[in-house]
């Protein structure tokens, strides 16, 4: 393998490589990912040719086309500057190369320093050519840099593993640091809603909420609890769907750190009695991640959820939402109508919205006309026309809906089918020749179907229009570095139907998965496709059992089965089946 190219694993790979590594100034990165078939020249040429192209690197407009990944990308960026490609997942790094990067410029920045070559300092970045960075970390450090390309999520992973207790020192001097005036010390005339407001943009204030944003992105948490409570201020991270608690604050805090994330959300201060909700937008190293805010009075005080969404992180591709085999055929076949209703239910946080966007993207490469009404919009989608439902104004997804059908679209994606009036206009958009994409809140595929016609929708009418329904859950995956016997009560196994003499994994808890056993998350689904059977029970008012047992009958595989045949792959563990499954 030619020097460039390198993927280098260990420290003294790396010596070896930056001995003998230099630059290909005359090749394009187009050329490089041309060189490696990764992409084709026409689709070189679409993406130079984008509207995002005029201000976003090649390699970023290629992926938010779909036409790379983003390891493909920063792999053809090490061969085109000749910079080494490094794995820092299990790099080993000295406590002294940490201790010479702050926690605050190495989480900003998105870097991690890892070794000397020589007296340079070697870090590795995702951008290797962010100046500003580098120019910081000379200054801070007071050496030269020498940087060195992975990937974010490693970075990520590693800030959190090598930088945690640094990160907990500060957020604790951050929170000595704060000087919260109560109002009965103030002036009786001295407007409350003002002083709350000046203590909000006080800097050790910023700070705090700024870390615990932060502290949230690099956990890889989806959502931030800031809770209330009787004698102290809870700070909480989901992180891969299950809710940890991280620190405690002083209970005087809660009025000016409300009121710091309100005015990052653009919302009223003053409003204490009602509910609130905002946005904001983070960037890090030229990425966006979208911040949805949430505020909710409670008898506590006010709680607030922030949920993270990482735009820069891309959509998901059909193969990479972890389905079967089976499950992404039938989606695929039944995606490819220009007709009819397709639906994917679950509850809340199933993974509904990410399985909607991998199916649009399927849907773009035929270059139809697309357009979304969303609430809120969390992705934008190069090449589609997304709308934002305002129901404050009155522009409710039905309304907006009206709009859309005269809008020449060819695909219709509906964020939440929420009532009988939107019901009803997705079911007439599907009848005259547009194919729409939406979702359910029911536990099934088969009882979607009732819910429908409880909704209002006549048989009949729901029996020439449904294409498929698709039931989900998120499960989380076994953490590969700490997999052990899975000890498994003996209700779990009758629930399920599994013999005594079987044997399950899940991860025992280490470093890399912060002591919970799991990494990530993956779907388990069912998919109902209404074939000429479903469909003349449909007509005929047949009971969810009936359609389901119909279903199965003829090839569905049901979500708990599937959730069954990943346990038995050691990729999740027994207990993560029994908590999502339908039976």
């Amino acid at each position: 393998m030619a020097i460039n190219e390198f993927v280098v694993n260990t420290s003294s790979e790396l010596q070896q490589v930056l001995d003998q590594y230099h630059p290909i100034s005359d090749l394009r990165l187009g050329e490089v990912l041309l060189e490696r078939n990764i992409i084709t020249r026409e689709q070189l040429q679409i993406a130079l040719e984008h509207p995002h192209a005029k201000h976003a690197h090649l390699g970023q407009v290629l992926v938010e086309l779909g036409m790379a990944t983003r390891e493909q990308i920063n792999l053809a960026l090490s061969r085109k500057l000749g910079i080494p490609f490094v794995r820092v997942a299990g790099y080993p790094v000295p406590p002294e190369v940490i201790a010479l990067v702050p926690p605050e410029v190495a989480i900003e920045h998105l870097l991690l320093p890892i070794g000397f070559h020589g007296n340079r300092l070697v870090v590795a970045m995702e951008n290797p050519l962010d100046w500003a960075a580098l120019d910081i970390l000379r200054i801070q450090t007071n050496r030269p840099i020498e940087p060195v390309i992975t990937s974010s999520n490693e970075i990520s992973e590693a800030l959190e593993r090598y930088y945690r207790q640094g990160n907990e020192a500060e957020f604790e001097a951050m929170v000595d640091d704060l000087d919260i005036r109560h109002e009965e010390d103030e002036d009786d005339k001295a407007d409350p809603v003002y002083v709350v407001e000046q203590e909000a943009q006080r800097r050790p204030i910023v700070r705090l909420v700024n870390a615990i944003i932060m502290q949230g992105i690099v956990k890889r948490a989806s959502d931030i609890n800031v809770r209330p409570e009787k004698e102290r201020v809870g700070i909480y991270y989901r992180i891969d769907g299950k809710v940890h608690f991280s620190r405690s604050l002083n209970k005087q805090s809660l009025p000016a750190l409300v009121s710091r994330i309100k005015i990052m959300g653009r919302m009223n201060i003053a409003e204490r009695r009602l509910p609130q909700d905002g946005a904001a937008r983070v960037v890090r190293d030229g990425k966006a991640i979208d911040l949805r805010i949430s505020i909710m009075p409670t008898v506590k005080g006010e709680s607030v959820v922030i949920r993270i969404l990482d735009t820069s992180a891309g959509i998901k591709s059909l193969e990479q939402l972890g389905l079967g085999d089976r499950e992404q055929k039938l989606l695929s076949r039944i995606i490819s109508h220009n007709h009819g209703i397709f639906l994917t239910t679950g509850p809340t946080g199933s993974g509904k919205s990410t399985t909607l966007y991998a199916l649009l993207q399927e849907v773009k490469r035929g270059n139809p006309h697309i357009i979304t009404v969303e609430d809120p919009v969390e992705y934008e989608i190069a090449g589609v026309e997304q709308v934002q439902v305002k129901s404050q104004i009155g522009y409710t997804f039905a309304e907006a809906l009206r709009h859309i059908l005269r809008h020449d679209p060819d695909v219709v994606m509906i964020g939440e089918i929420r009532d009988l009036e939107t019901a009803r206009i997705a079911n007439k958009a599907a009848l005259t020749g547009h194919l729409v994409l939406s979702t359910l809140h029911t536990n099934d595929a088969a009882s979607t179907v009732t819910r429908l016609i409880d909704m209002g929708i006549e048989p009949f009418l729901l029996s020439s229009t449904l294409l498929g329904v698709m039931a989900q859950r998120l499960i989380r995956v076994n953490c590969p570095h700490c997999l052990a016997e899975e000890s498994v009560t003996q209700e779990v196994r009758e629930t399920l139907g599994i013999s005594q003499d079987e044997v399950f994994y899940r991860g025992a808890g280490c470093e890399e998965c912060n002591d919970t056993g799991y990494l990530g998350r993956v779907s388990v689904c069912e998919v109902l496709e209404i074939t000429p059977r479903i469909a003349s029970l449909i007509n005929t008012g047949a009971s969810t059992q009936a359609i389901k047992e119909a279903a199965l009958a003829e090839g569905m595989n049901a979500l708990t089965e599937n959730a069954l045949t990943l346990a038995r792959t050691r990729k999740t563990s027994l207990e993560e089946v029994f908590s999502v499954r339908l039976e």
